[in-house]
C-alpha cells in the first residue's frame, strides 16, 4: 500500500492508517490515498517508442538486404527471402570488419533519426519538449497529417511509411476510393462560399478570383484538376476545411472532410516540388485544416508545419520589402494587374504565417519563429480591396458597403503581433535575457497602451452586432462580429496580467492585477457563451484552450480573494477584489464557462477531461464562497455588491480610461506569490488533486511553458506546496 497523497508529496513518513493516517489527522487535513500505478505509463511509453525504433531498424535492414539481392531474386518475390538469406553471408564475409563497423554506425544513425521522427510526429501525447532543432523533415510532418486522417484499414501501411527514414509526402494510391468522385457543383460552390466568407477573412493568402475561376473550370473540363496539381490541391483543401467547419455545427452533416484532405495530399508532392509561393500556400492550407480538423495530435504537428512555413518565408525573401515590386502608377486598372496581385498575395501569405506563428506559439508556450526585428515588410494596404471584389461570388451577406476585408485582416494581424510581444517580453524570458522587474513593468505598461489603442480602433471596422433572437441569419462568421474582437481584447488582458517569470521577483502589489484578471476572465466567459449560443464560436483546439484558460483565471482570482478575506479575520491585510463575488454570480459564470467547454470538447476527438476538472474546481470555489458569506454575520444587513459589468466603468488604469469599457480598478502592480503564512481554502486541496489532471490535459497539446502551468505553479507556490524556484513543470 502506498503512502497517502499528502505524505508522499511532503516526503514524510506515513503510517498508512485508514481512513486517515496519523500525520494528516494531526494536521487536520483531508487524507487521500491515490493510486500511482499511472507512473508505470511512462515506462510503457518508453518501451513502445523503443519497439517502434527496433521495428524501423528491422525494416531498414530488410530493405538493405533486398538491395543487395540479385536482379533475378528481385524479379521472383516468392524466392526473395531465401535468396537474400543465402547471399548476404557471402557479401558480409567479403566486405570484412570495416563494412560491419560502418553498418553499425549507420544503424545507430537510423535509430537516432527514427527517435527524432517519432518525437516530432507524435509528441502531442508524449512527455517531451521539442526544441527548435528537432531535425524533423517536412515529409514526416505531412506524413503525420495524413496518417491521422487515413482510414483504419490502412493503418499498417501508414505506420510503415511514418517509420521510414524518408517517408513519402503523399499517400499515393492508398487514398480512399470513396473520395474519387467530385461533389455536386452546388455543394462545391456552397463550400467555397463558406470558406471565403469565414476562413479566408482571417487568412487571405489565396486569390479569390483565381480560385473561383478554377472552381468553374473544374466542372467545365473533366481533365482540368488532373492537369493542374496546385489547382487540384487548393480545390480539395477548401472543400476539406469548409466541410470540417460545417461538421462542428452539425455533427451528422457532411462527414467527408478527411476524404477531401486525403485526396488533396495525393498532389502535394508536385506542389512542394515546384516550390515558390504556391508551396507556401499549400502549407498554409494544411495549417488551416489542422486548426479545424478533429484529431488529437493537431497542435504539435501544426507547430512544426508553421515552423517550416516560417523558414520558407525567409527563403523566399518575403520578410524584406524589396521583394515586393512597388506600384508606380495610381491608375486603378493597373492595380488589378497580375504582377501587383501577385505581390499582394505574397504579402498576405507572409503576414498569415506571422499570425499563425503567434497563435500556436502562445497556446503551446513556445518561442516565436518569426521576430519582427528581422522583418521590414509593411502590412497590406486596405485601399487595394478593389482588386479582391468579384462579380461571381455572392456577397449579399455583407452588412455594410464600407466593409473592408483587408482592413479586417490587418486589424487581426496587429492584435497577433501585440500578443507575440507580450509573450516575448513577459512569458518567454530566460534567465540569460530576463532583466529587472522595473523594466518588465515598463514593458507591460507600454503593451497595455498598445492593446488599448488597438481596442479603440476596432470601432472603425463597421462590425455588426450579434442578434441572438435570430442566430442563424446574417453574418455567420465570428470574424464579422464585434463580440469576437471584444473577446480578443479580454484574452490579451489575461495574458498581459497573469503570472509571468519576468515579474516573479517584483514587490507584492497585486490588488489592481487581481481585479483585472477577474473582470477580464468574467468578460471572456460571458462573450464565449454569447458566441456559443449564437453559433458563431470557432470550434477549434485553440478556442478550447482559451476558454479553459479564462475559466481557470476566474477561479484563480476568486480563490485568492477569499483567501485574502480569511487573512483579514486574523488581522492581516492582503489584496482583494473591489467587492465580494456573490454566490449567484459565481454559479452563473461557472455554468456558462462549463457549457462552452462541453460544447467545444464534444466536437473533438480528445478526452472530455477539461470541463470535468473545471467543474471540480468551481464546486470547491463555490463551497468556499458559501462558507464566507454564511459567516459574514456582521455584514448581513448589506448584500455584497455584485461585480456585474457596467459599460460606463473603465478596467485599465486611469490614463487609459478614455477607451476602456469595464470596471474601474487601481493601477496594476507586480505579483505577490510568496505569502509566509498561507490560509488554506477548500479549493486549495482540489487544486492539488487536479494538478495531475491538468498536466494530462496539457499533454494533448505537446510540451511547452503553458499559461495553465504558470497559473497553477503560482497558485501552488502561494499555498507553499512547491518550491517556486523549481524548473517549470511543463
Amino acid at each position: 500500500m502506498h503512502a497517502c497523497d499528502r505524505c508522499h508529496r511532503r516526503k514524510s513518513k506515513c503510517d498508512k492508517v485508514l481512513p486517515a493516517c496519523g500525520p494528516c489527522q494531526k494536521a487536520g487535513v483531508a487524507c487521500k490515498y491515490v493510486d500511482r500505478t499511472r507512473s508505470h505509463q511512462q515506462l510503457l511509453e518508453k518501451l513502445q517508442r523503443r519497439l517502434k525504433q527496433v521495428e524501423a531498424t528491422n525494416r531498414t535492414l530488410a530493405a538493405r538486404l533486398a538491395s543487395h539481392a540479385s536482379p533475378a531474386a528481385q524479379s521472383e518475390p516468392e524466392e526473395d527471402s531465401n535468396e537474400v538469406g543465402s547471399e548476404m553471408p557471402i557479401l558480409d564475409n567479403a566486405r570484412g570488419e570495416a563494412t560491419t563497423r560502418r553498418h553499425e554506425r549507420e544503424e545507430d544513425e537510423n535509430e537516432i533519426i527514427e527517435e527524432v521522427t517519432f518525437l516530432s510526429s507524435g509528441a502531442g501525447g508524449e512527455q517531451h519538449f521539442l526544441g527548435s532543432a528537432s531535425g524533423v523533415f517536412l515529409a514526416s510532418l505531412v506524413s503525420a497529417t495524413m496518417v491521422s486522417s487515413r482510414p483504419q484499414g490502412s493503418h499498417e501501411k501508414s505506420s510503415r511509411r511514418r517509420s521510414s527514414r524518408f517517408p513519402p509526402l503523399s499517400p499515393g494510391t492508398n487514398a480512399s476510393s470513396e473520395a474519387s468522385a467530385l461533389p455536386t457543383e452546388q455543394v462545391a460552390r456552397n463550400l467555397h462560399r463558406a470558406y471565403f466568407e469565414h476562413d479566408h477573412l482571417c487568412y487571405p493568402f489565396l486569390h479569390r478570383e483565381t480560385t473561383l475561376r478554377a472552381l468553374d473550370q473544374a466542372y467545365q473540363d473533366p481533365n482540368f484538376l488532373e492537369q493542374d496539381a496546385f489547382a487540384s490541391f487548393v480545390f480539395e483543401m477548401i472543400l476539406a476545411i469548409a466541410t470540417a467547419s460545417v461538421h462542428k455545427f452539425n455533427i451528422e452533416a457532411l462527414p467527408d472532410a478527411e476524404a477531401y484532405q486525403v485526396r488533396a495530399t495525393q498532389r502535394l508532392n508536385e506542389v512542394i516540388r515546384d516550390g515558390g509561393v504556391q508551396a507556401l500556400q499549400a502549407l498554409l492550407l494544411l495549417c488551416q485544416y489542422r486548426m479545424t480538423n478533429s484529431i488529437q495530435d493537431t497542435s504539435t504537428s501544426l507547430w512544426h508545419i508553421v515552423g517550416v512555413a516560417s523558414r520558407m518565408c525567409f527563403e523566399l525573401g518575403l520578410h524584406r520589402e524589396q521583394t515586393y515590386r512597388p506600384v508606380e502608377t495610381i491608375d486603378t486598372s493597373d492595380k488589378t494587374s497580375y504582377a501587383n496581385i501577385e505581390c499582394d498575395i505574397r504579402r498576405q501569405c507572409f503576414w498569415c504565417v506571422v499570425a499563425m506563428d503567434r497563435i500556436v506559439s502562445i497556446t503551446l508556450g513556445r518561442p516565436l519563429a518569426i521576430h519582427l526585428q528581422d522583418v521590414e515588410v509593411s502590412l497590406p494596404d486596405s485601399r487595394l480591396d478593389t482588386a479582391w471584389d468579384l462579380d461571381n461570388i455572392d456577397l449579399r451577406h455583407q452588412s455594410s458597403s464600407s466593409f473592408s476585408r483587408t482592413a479586417l485582416f490587418v486589424h487581426i494581424v496587429r492584435y497577433r503581433v501585440i500578443c507575440g510581444d507580450i509573450l516575448s517580453a513577459l512569458h518567454n524570458t530566460s534567465s540569460r535575457t530576463q532583466g529587472d522587474a522595473t523594466s518588465a513593468l515598463e514593458a507591460r505598461d507600454k503593451l497595455a497602451t498598445d492593446l488599448v489603442q488597438w481596442h479603440h480602433e476596432t470601432a472603425a471596422l463597421s462590425l455588426p452586432e450579434i442578434n441572438l433572437s435570430n442566430p442563424l441569419l446574417g453574418d455567420q462568421s465570428s470574424y464579422r462580429a464585434r463580440e469576437w474582437y471584444e473577446l480578443l481584447y479580454y484574452n490579451a488582458l489575461l495574458m498581459l496580467y497573469r503570472p509571468s517569470p519576468a515579474l516573479s521577483s517584483a514587490p507584492p502589489q497585486d490588488a489592481g492585477v487581481l481585479q483585472t484578471i477577474f473582470v477580464a476572465a468574467k468578460q471572456s466567459i460571458t462573450l464565449y457563451s454569447h458566441l456559443h449560443r449564437s453559433r458563431r464560436i470557432n470550434y477549434t483546439w485553440i478556442t478550447l484552450h482559451s476558454v479553459f484558460m479564462a475559466g481557470l483565471s476566474y477561479v484563480y482570482a476568486v480563490g485568492r480573494h477569499f483567501r485574502a478575506r480569511k487573512r483579514e479575520t486574523l488581522g492581516r491585510t492582503s489584496s482583494l477584489l473591489q467587492s465580494d463575488p456573490t454566490i449567484m454570480e459565481i454559479v452563473h459564470d461557472s455554468r456558462a464557462c462549463s457549457n462552452v467547454l462541453v460544447g467545444i470538447s464534444e466536437r473533438w476527438n480528445v478526452t472530455k477531461h477539461c470541463h470535468d476538472v473545471f467543474n471540480r474546481l468551481t464546486d470547491a470555489m463555490l463551497t468556499d464562497a458559501i462558507e464566507y458569506h454564511s459567516r459574514s454575520t456582521e455584514r448581513a444587513s448589506t448584500q455584497p455588491t455584485s461585480t456585474a459589468l457596467r459599460p460606463d466603468e473603465p478596467l485599465l488604469p486611469a490614463e487609459h480610461a478614455a477607451v476602456s469599457a469595464t470596471p474601474n480598478i487601481a493601477p496594476p502592480g507586480p505579483w505577490d506569490i510568496s505569502d509566509p503564512s498561507p490560509i488554506s481554502l477548500g479549493i486549495d486541496s482540489v487544486v492539488r488533486e487536479c494538478f495531475d489532471d491538468l498536466r494530462r490535459f496539457q499533454m494533448l497539446e505537446g510540451q511547452g511553458d503553458d499559461p495553465v502551468g504558470r497559473l497553477f505553479h503560482d497558485w501552488l507556490g502561494e499555498i507553499s506546496d512547491i518550491d517556486m524556484n523549481l524548473t517549470p513543470m511543463w
